[in-house]
């Protein structure tokens, strides 16, 4: 069934019966009834795509995470679905696993006439690469684009994130305050921006506190060899506190503690990454860098919005803001001894 048809039974013009399914005021209550009476009878449903074609918008946001398995990524992906539906808009998730020619597909096939905008943080290949012609296209299309977390500089468009160095530096000198002296940082991150950048405010917190930094209690390493070289930095050079910079760093840090009998918070104090729920349900329960997804997937979603709805003149970057989620791996006793192994 289509309008001209139900124009034809009910014996008026296509115009009116287009005009009685979206209530305009022109078309007298009446006839409103009889139109939808029989659009409902015949189960007619109006062509989106025709009218999306029409209107040059689709009201549809294209969203490329690198990851579901982290679970940042989708608090992230929660805020952004809030806001979307908030505002009448729909959103096609896509998801990269980290591969550079998975999200150049995603890219092309959201911004060939799909989706008004896209939301994305960047794969993992894709920041190694620093290839970012894809998203340099799709701009060029007329889709905005909005980075979070994961972005580049090389592209002008928004961007959301949080102040990774900063939020490192606060992490460290929280260690710090519940006196830790040999302080230790394990990265399984550090070919991406926001890795690179906590090791630098560990360093800044580390100086600022004992002068100098002892490049071997800086654990830089793949996920294959993470428990390994975790295994190696305990026996070796026993820290009595670490900052985990992701989430695999932290799990692991537990994990290896636990299996050469020390204990956290008490032989070392611990703060890293984690989804909330997880740090919570961890033995001990993990102290965290809460890096707020679900307002970083909102403010993301309205930058967007607004550009669409209104053309916003300049792009801006928004810092979300953190803060430290206490929890029983820093629960450490000052003055505390630390155990021999």
């Amino acid at each position: 069934m289509t309008v001209k048809e139900l124009a034809k039974k009910l014996g008026v013009s296509i115009s009116t019966v287009s005009k009685a399914l979206n209530d305009s005021y022109e078309i007298s209550e009446p006839t409103k009834i009889r139109v939808r009476k029989l659009a409902e009878k015949y189960n007619y449903k109006p062509n989106r795509l025709a009218v999306n074609l029409k209107s040059g918008k689709t009201r549809t946001i294209g969203v490329i995470l690198p990851s579901i398995l982290n679970n940042f990524f989708t608090t992230v992906l929660y805020g952004i679905e809030k806001v979307t539906n908030e505002n009448n808009y729909n959103i096609i998730t896509c998801i990269s696993n980290e591969s550079f020619e998975k999200e150049v597909t995603n890219t092309e096939i959201l911004s060939n006439g799909i989706i008004d905008g896209l939301i994305v943080a960047i794969a993992e290949e894709t920041q190694i690469k620093k290839d970012f012609d894809h998203f340099q296209a799709c701009i060029k299309e007329g889709h905005p684009v909005v980075m979070f977390d994961r972005i580049t500089n090389e592209i002008e468009c928004d961007k959301v994130v949080v102040d990774d160095l900063n939020d490192a530096y606060i992490a460290t000198r929280h260690l710090i305050g519940i006196n830790c002296k040999k302080l230790a940082l394990v990265s399984a991150i550090d070919f991406l921006g926001v890795g690179q950048l906590r090791v630098k405010g560990f360093e800044k917190a580390v100086e600022e506190y004992s002068g100098s930094v002892d490049d071997e209690l800086i654990l830089r390493t793949s996920l294959e060899e993470l428990e390994a070289r975790v295994n190696t930095l305990l026996t070796r050079h026993r820290p009595d506190g670490i900052f985990a910079v992701d989430e695999d760093a932290s799990l692991a840090i537990q994990k290896v503690a636990k299996m050469k009998g020390l204990h956290i918070p008490d032989d070392i104090a611990l703060i890293g990454y984690a989804g909330e729920k997880m740090a919570e349900n961890l033995s001990p329960a993990l102290t965290t860098v809460n890096q707020n997804g679900v307002s970083i997937g909102k403010s993301a979603a309205r930058i967007l919005i607004d550009r669409l709805e209104r053309g916003s003149e300049g792009f801006v970057t928004t810092v979300i803001n953190t803060n430290i989620e206490n929890r029983e791996s820093t629960a450490r006793k000052k003055g505390m001894r630390v155990k021999k192994i």
